[in-house]
């Protein structure tokens, strides 16, 4: 597989557990598609650590992509990126990879349904259907165990405000008294608000438990399998 270098550009606290790379990526060959992941490469102390990362940006953006960390004692790589990553480090990145992608032929309609840091593959699919002027109705649906690790949650609130065929539903399972927003786990009362037409697609992404019983409740509410397309990343 071709391996692409790359320079970070910045390093930016997101939230208190989640750190965003911004990567320029020069080489013109570079390619991925609205919800791939790239495998990221690192040197540290003489010892190559390499992890697979969804994009989190649309490929409209052309020379620089977005990866968002999550912090993690025992992850080499999540270690380096929360502990040493710096504006000028050279990493390495592979092509996007993996068939979690949107298109818009594919449907008209998607429900993007993520689980804490498993949204960053629907941050990257919400954002091209965003910045890309697509007509496709595109339902972000969040669930985060604490409202301070909502991910872009101003950015996702304005792109609602300002485009009418993008909604977003968050919802907190560890709600704080700051939270005036849906709280507890997606449900059926939750997916049945969306009031989406038949032929939606649905996309899953998040920890193992939540992409197992969001793929039973659909298949329960009469969502055929063929579907519901979801990243298993564990």
């Amino acid at each position: 597989m071709h391996v692409f270098e790359a320079e970070i550009a910045a390093v930016v606290a997101a939230t208190p557990q989640i750190r965003v790379l911004h990567l320029a990526v020069a080489d013109p060959d570079f390619r991925f598609l609205p919800g791939q992941w790239i495998d990221l490469s690192v040197d540290v102390d003489g010892v190559t650590h390499t992890s697979g990362y969804s994009i989190t940006t649309s490929p409209l953006h052309r020379g620089t992509i977005e990866l968002a960390v999550k912090a993690s004692a025992r992850h080499p790589l999540a270690r380096w990126v929360h502990g040493k990553a710096a504006a000028g480090d050279r990493v390495r990145v592979s092509q996007g990879q993996g068939p979690f992608v949107y298109l818009p032929e594919m449907s008209d309609n998607v429900v993007l349904i993520g689980g804490g840091v498993g949204i960053t593959p629907m941050l990257s699919i919400f954002r091209h259907v965003r910045d890309a002027g697509l007509a496709t109705q595109a339902h972000l649906v969040y669930s985060v165990s604490d409202s301070r690790e909502i991910l872009f949650r101003d950015e996702l609130e304005a792109a609602v405000r300002s485009h009418r065929n993008l909604h977003l539903s968050i919802t907190v399972t560890q709600p704080d008294p700051a939270w005036h927003g849906l709280t507890g786990r997606i449900d059926p009362l939750k997916l049945h608000a969306l009031d989406v037409p038949d032929d939606t697609l649905y996309y899953l992404c998040g920890p193992r438990g939540m992409v197992e019983d969001m793929s039973t409740l659909l298949h329960d509410l009469g969502v055929p399998m063929n579907r519901i397309i979801f990243e298993k990343w564990w």
